[in-house]
């Protein structure tokens, strides 16, 4: 069963897909909005923990709110938060959404790529 959320006026919202069938390379941009004990429940999650790694390396904006920092750190991405990541309790969604018209956030690709280089000696 997929299920959905509750917004603050009491209205059911359904969710089109289940985070382990929905990747992130189907959407251009991602949302995190997760309390701290949702956040958590999804760090144990490893599709949850791919599905966020996944869209940081295909540098893909990245909007939480509420507390996404224990899914962030759990899937390794604690220390690699960027300019790409947006804090939706310090902008406005329409600000998120105006950034996402770039539709990448292209300078992660070449701190991704310096990162591998090291890696590799």
């Amino acid at each position: 069963m997929v299920g959905g959320v509750e917004t603050t006026d009491g209205q059911r919202v359904p969710a089109d897909q289940k985070i382990d069938s929905g990747p992130s390379v189907l959407y251009d941009a991602v949302v995190v909005l997760a309390s701290k004990q949702g956040a958590s429940i999804l760090a144990a999650l490893p599709a949850a923990r791919d599905f966020v790694t996944d869209a940081f390396a295909h540098c893909k904006f990245i909007g939480y709110g509420g507390d996404a920092a224990p899914l962030f750190e759990a899937a390794g991405l604690g220390n690699l938060i960027d300019d790409g990541f947006a804090d939706l309790g310090r902008i406005s969604a329409a600000d998120f959404i105006a950034r996402c018209a770039e539709l990448r956030f292209w300078p992660r690709q070449a701190s991704i790529a310096g990162k591998a280089a090291a890696a590799q000696g």
